[in-house]
């Protein structure tokens, strides 16, 4: 017997936006939180996608997760954000690692946000390549390795990427006139990686409130060596930044500076977020009050991660998956909640008959209710589709789609549909094409 499903409400037309507005979302949504943590070594604004670094094409590592154009966000649903800081600037010729990674999401429904810190130095299995830090995911598999390692350990989906370089910081937190921050703490670290001048200096600062510039700014968002707990400490800043800066966007004299904000930012941010989805998004994460911005780290004290030498003498962490749990569950429970209503069976439609299988343990650890998975109908399929099974589901002509499959068709760049799939009992079905990434 079909079974009802909650009702969406449809999706409006909405005008095109210019690309800039994209400043407004990335200061609260990216540029504070992790633009601000890249261990960079060259300064300069974002290279165009065309571009090389190290010998390797830009545009591919930073290729949206299983191809295909963005998939429009939709009004009144969750959107996520998996935000990179990494160190792709003029001049720069090393590995692309993303030393700041942070998940973020945004309800506009509930008018709540979430933001979760990812240690750099986690030690996990990285899809397609093998036991690594998770800030080499996107150096060695491309963002769609980054997006998808996150998915599978840190248990949240993962539907849109933004990439940063650290320049947006500065030049976001000077366009504003600076930030107010209170330290916790005094600072003082004689060692501090002076980028600009190419050596070690001295970075101090002492507790209580301050008026940061952009410099200062990013010295403090990117210290860690005057804390214990290293660079835990130091994701705990870049979410005090991304605060300031909140605070300091919605200051009337900076509602109208919006048009040079949005001509420096314009070249410094990379996402994969429709341009003409970004000013509605942007004003409902201003919209989002302090009290209801839920965040969250992976820390020692609860447990979640432990220090690890590996057999090779690298000093990295190991992410515990129960206490780590509980911090997804208190950061992103209402999120997830709507990944648990309907089951979901992922067929497989690639050579290799190995996506299947990895990425219904994707789903599982986000609480989603799975069938086994198995061979799809055809094994060389391209693109990845999200079926509503109407064999299962019923769903008036006027109905929208309900929000677990709108969800799973932006995680896997495509958009769900309907379409009677007979031979399965799920309410959700999921085909992987070529499209996903190697596992």
């Amino acid at each position: 017997m079909a079974s009802d499903v909650p009702r969406r409400q449809r999706r409006r037309r909405r005008r095109v936006a210019p690309r800039g507005w994209l400043t407004i979302t990335a200061a609260v949504l990216v540029a504070g939180a992790v633009g601000v943590g890249v261990a960079a070594k060259a300064s300069g604004g974002f290279l165009p996608l065309g571009a090389k670094v190290a010998g390797v094409a830009l545009g591919t590592l930073q290729r949206k997760l299983r191809s295909g154009p963005a998939v429009r966000v939709q009004p009144q649903e969750p959107v996520s954000v998996l935000v990179l800081g990494t160190e792709a600037a003029p001049g720069y010729a090393g590995p692309q690692l993303t030393d700041s990674m942070m998940v973020m999401s945004l309800d506009p429904n509930s008018h709540t946000a979430s933001m979760l810190s990812v240690p750099r130095d986690l030690w996990l299995n990285i899809p397609g390549f093998g036991d690594q830090r998770i800030n080499t995911a996107m150096e060695n598999v491309g963002v769609a390795g980054a997006e998808l390692t996150v998915e599978k350990y840190v248990g949240v989906p993962i539907e849109y990427y933004a990439i940063v370089n650290y320049p947006a910081l500065v030049k976001l937190v000077n366009d504003v006139g600076g930030i107010n921050v209170d330290v916790p703490y005094n600072i003082y670290d004689p060692q501090y990686p002076n980028t600009a001048e190419n050596k070690n200096t001295l970075f101090q600062l002492s507790a209580g409130p301050h008026h940061l510039d952009g410099a200062t700014a990013l010295q403090f968002a990117r210290e860690r060596h005057a804390f214990a707990d290293g660079d835990i400490q130091r994701q705990r800043d870049q979410q005090l930044v991304l605060y300031a800066l909140k605070n300091a966007l919605l200051q009337p004299q900076n509602l109208t500076k919006l048009p040079q904000i949005i001509g420096d930012m314009e070249n410094l941010v990379q996402t994969n977020l429709p341009y003409a989805d970004i000013p509605q998004l942007a004003l409902e994460a201003l919209k989002v009050p302090k009290a209801s911005i839920h965040s969250g780290v992976f820390d020692y004290t609860s447990g979640a991660v432990t220090n690890y030498t590996t057999s090779g003498g690298a000093d990295v962490l190991l992410l515990h998956p129960g206490p780590a749990g509980q911090i997804v569950q208190q950061t992103f429970g209402t999120l997830l909640h709507q990944m648990t209503p309907l089951t979901v069976q992922v067929q497989d439609g690639t050579a290799a008959q190995k996506a299947g299988a990895y990425f219904t343990g994707v789903l599982q650890n986000m609480g989603v209710q799975t069938q086994p998975s198995v061979p799809a109908a055809q094994t060389d399929l391209k693109d990845n589709h999200v079926y509503v099974n109407t064999a299962v589901v019923h769903l008036s002509r006027t109905a929208a789609l309900p929000t677990e499959a709108v969800i799973l068709g932006q995680m896997l760049g495509t958009q769900a549909e309907t379409q009677s799939i007979p031979g399965s009992r799920a309410q959700i079905v999921v085909e992987l094409g070529s499209a996903f990434p190697s596992v």
